[in-house]
């Protein structure tokens, strides 16, 4: 996994069907992995609150893995101006998607439960 990741926490508008809401957001994370230092993504459905019992309002999470540090990728981003002509338009709903996104950086070494293959013990 990378170094670097950005994290999205989405809600789509009342008004828009999940179906098409995710037809849109799947062409979207197409477009969005044209730009440079945007390597991977990966969408995931949230199931709900482990430790909090407090609903949350967002039922997708994006994780996106970069290739570079965040504020450089994310002015990759806003310079790719994606909205425009020859782009993908934003649907007349964009707006009023509800979202969170966060720039991490990792800074311990991956764990995992089992040692590398061929590693000694």
């Amino acid at each position: 996994m990378s170094s670097y990741i950005h994290l999205v926490l989405s809600e789509a508008p009342a008004t828009v069907s999940e179906d098409d809401y995710n037809a849109w957001y799947d062409a979207h994370v197409q477009e969005i992995l044209s730009v440079e230092g945007w390597e991977s993504a990966t969408r995931y459905a949230i199931e709900g609150a482990i430790c909090t019992d407090s609903p949350t309002m967002f039922r997708f999470l994006s994780l996106y893995e970069l290739s570079c540090p965040p504020d450089v990728a994310v002015a990759n981003l806003a310079a790719a101006d994606l909205g425009h002509e020859g782009k993908l338009r934003p649907p007349d709903w964009f707006t009023a998607i509800e979202c969170e996104s966060w720039n991490c950086t990792q800074f311990g070494e991956r764990l995992t439960l089992h040692p590398a293959a061929g590693s000694s013990s």
